[in-house]
């Protein structure tokens, strides 16, 4: 069966077109929640960005924005690109298939559940970007959700067109992740996590979801490894991480089992990364990760994700050696 995006697979594969909507919601939950994440990878400038609007019609409200990083920068305040929304009012009557925000940031579904028209533009920042999708996406309910407990799509994709990053056009062509998220999201949950892939090719890559307990072992607890163009979740695993002097994470080695039973191992080097708090109980360290994976040299990342208080003690720890 082919594996790559096409309308009538959206079904197959999990997905419908109310997908790309607002999902029908309790009125009386103001933590409800509604993300979209596109992700887009310039290797040789070691450029990473991430589109990510996010609402809660709940409370009328939209955050997130457009991030992008490159090279040597970490820290927000420092990165080429934060714009960054708070507390911007949701437009009445939104439909996700096509909007455009007061901060110019557009998305408009060009085929349900697989090809997006992505748009900006600012003093700064300028883009026009497609994603189509190039395989079968992972999709989650409540009660198999591995990140956030609730509703999650996540699906590889091919990012193409072109940045003007402070006057300079960058062309952009790329194998990069998008995920949609909806459910409850509420504060005060700490946890730490990675969020890790790479795409290969639209035949061969790996998504890893992984949990770190009391024992302080990163196990796998959701994912899917595509192989030879035969698509399977991932049913056990580890994440290890080698971390610098600062606790950031330097490099980064998977191993894992899929359903079919098939293993494999990739081993990243981390080129460059930011911090990120995008949501009040959720700092993320958004990682630019160079893979060895299945005989390949291929690009991803590694979203090593905590707690903002776990990472405070953590660090704290590190201080006092």
């Amino acid at each position: 069966m082919s594996t790559t995006a096409r309308a009538d697979n959206t079904g197959q594969w999990g997905m419908t077109d109310a997908d790309d909507r607002l999902h029908p919601h309790p009125t009386d939950e103001p933590a409800w929640t509604e993300t979209l994440w596109f992700a887009f990878i310039v290797p040789e400038r070691k450029l990473l960005g991430y589109i990510y609007p996010v609402f809660r019609p709940n409370m009328g409200i939209q955050l997130g924005g457009v991030q992008i990083n490159e090279g040597v920068t970490e820290l927000p305040w420092e990165m080429p690109i934060n714009h960054w929304d708070h507390y911007g009012i949701m437009p009445a009557g939104l439909d996700l298939r096509d909007f455009t925000l007061p901060s110019s940031l557009g998305v408009k579904c060009l085929r349900p559940g697989g090809h997006y028209h992505l748009t900006y533009a600012s003093d700064e920042l300028g883009f026009d970007l497609t994603y189509e999708s190039i395989m079968r996406p992972m999709v989650s309910d409540s009660a198999t959700g591995a990140f956030v407990q609730n509703g999650h799509i996540d699906q590889p994709g091919r990012v193409r067109g072109q940045l003007v990053l402070h006057g300079e056009t960058i062309p952009v062509d790329c194998f990069a992740m998008r995920d949609r998220g909806w459910g409850p999201r509420k504060a005060g949950r700490q946890v730490q996590m990675g969020y890790v892939y790479a795409i290969a090719s639209p035949t061969s890559a790996f998504l890893s979801v992984s949990g770190t307990g009391r024992s302080g072992v990163d196990k796998v607890i959701s994912g899917f490894l595509m192989r030879d163009g035969q698509w399977a979740k991932l049913a056990s695993g580890r994440r290890e991480v080698t971390r610098d002097a600062q606790g950031r994470a330097s490099q980064i080695d998977i191993a894992a089992t899929d359903e079919l039973g098939r293993e494999f191992t990739a081993h990243g080097v981390v080129e460059s990364r930011f911090m990120s708090l995008n949501h009040p109980s959720m700092l993320v360290w958004g990682n630019l990760v160079r893979w060895s994976f299945d005989g390949q040299e291929c690009w991803g990342e590694d979203q090593d994700c905590w707690g903002p208080r776990l990472w405070r003690d953590f660090a704290r720890d590190l201080r006092a050696g």
